[in-house]
């Protein structure tokens, strides 16, 4: 009951953060294309800084490497796991194609930054960020190969741009914590006189900045959620495709993934299980919005799959919780 509680009271913080992005979008008090701007700042600035200033000052164990590798084997399996139910489903709705790949891929692409970041920080402090980083990395290995592919499915194929997409700040910041840990791992240099006055500047600079991510982040979605109309029942009853398929993504993903841990109990770390399956459960991913606008895909489709996903995830997250237990 009580992780109940702290994630009930964190999504109600969120949704009011949300709000305010919501407020400033449908009132233009912020400008025209806002949300691409502060979407540039947390994936190119403050979410490499919030990367690597957690990883550098955790203090990692084998037993964290190993979880996180685990994390990071589950998350491609299940990411994978969930391309396959919603290729099935598009074929049951008769989905077409350049829709049924933006379907596709927001079964697949849940959102592991802008939302699961600051509900993982809340919930378990700076463990979770690291456990969620490596889950966002198979995520990224997906979304940048497969994912692209997709997207462009109906234009041309250009696998080695898309790898291209691997190299990013998040990456790079992912990495240089990897070897910050090898440092602190082989050479013990956090007890070095130098190495504490440096890091200790540096943590305190960037360590704030790094956080903003997850204040930016709920303003960014309370953005992206501003720009979808509803006029009326028409509307809601045209978006019934969207709640069947967001409640696949949002329940029986992490349904399946709370099975198969269940018939492996004992085998991995409960901490595993609570953060493969919590970032199964986000809903569709805001990254998906933007690809789909560049890649001349179904904008209008991903934009009401975020929307959608994203409020019913406010009641089906709690339910999740509740039977991890």
């Amino acid at each position: 009951m009580e992780q109940i509680q702290i994630i009930t009271n964190q999504i109600i913080i969120l949704t009011l953060l949300g709000l305010i992005g919501f407020a400033a979008g449908k009132t233009g008090f912020l400008p025209e294309n806002s949300h691409k701007y502060i979407s540039a700042l947390i994936l190119k600035i403050t979410m490499p800084f919030l990367i690597f200033t957690t990883m550098g000052n955790y203090t990692f164990t084998r037993e964290t490497l190993t979880n996180g590798l685990y994390i990071f084997i589950f998350g491609v399996i299940f990411i994978l796991i969930a391309g396959l139910i919603a290729l099935g489903q598009c074929k049951i709705l008769k989905i077409k194609e350049k829709t049924k790949n933006i379907y596709i891929a927001q079964s697949m692409f849940g959102n592991v930054i802008f939302m699961a970041y600051p509900l993982l920080k809340a919930m378990y402090g700076d463990i979770g960020i690291v456990y969620a980083i490596f889950f966002n990395i198979a995520n990224d290995a997906i979304l940048w190969t497969l994912g692209i592919y997709l997207f462009n499915k109906h234009n041309t194929r250009n696998w080695r741009g898309n790898l291209l997409h691997l190299i990013n700040p998040n990456t790079l910041a992912f990495l240089c914590g990897l070897v910050m840990i090898f440092l602190k791992f082989q050479f013990k240099i956090e007890k070095t006189f130098a190495f504490q006055k440096i890091w200790s500047v540096f943590y305190e600079a960037f360590n704030g900045l790094g956080h903003t991510t997850i204040y930016l982040s709920m303003v960014f979605i309370g953005l992206i959620l501003s720009g979808i109309r509803i006029t009326g029942l028409g509307d809601i009853v045209s978006k019934l495709k969207y709640f069947i398929l967001s409640l696949f993504k949002l329940l029986l993903i992490p349904f399946l993934a709370i099975l198969i841990f269940a018939i492996t109990k004992g085998v991995f770390n409960p901490f595993v299980v609570r953060i493969v399956v919590l970032q199964l459960a986000m809903p569709a991913s805001t990254i998906v919005s933007a690809l789909a606008l560049q890649y001349d895909s179904d904008y209008n489709a991903a934009t009401e799959g975020i929307f959608v996903s994203t409020i019913l995830s406010i009641f089906t997250l709690p339910l999740i919780v509740y039977l991890l237990g």
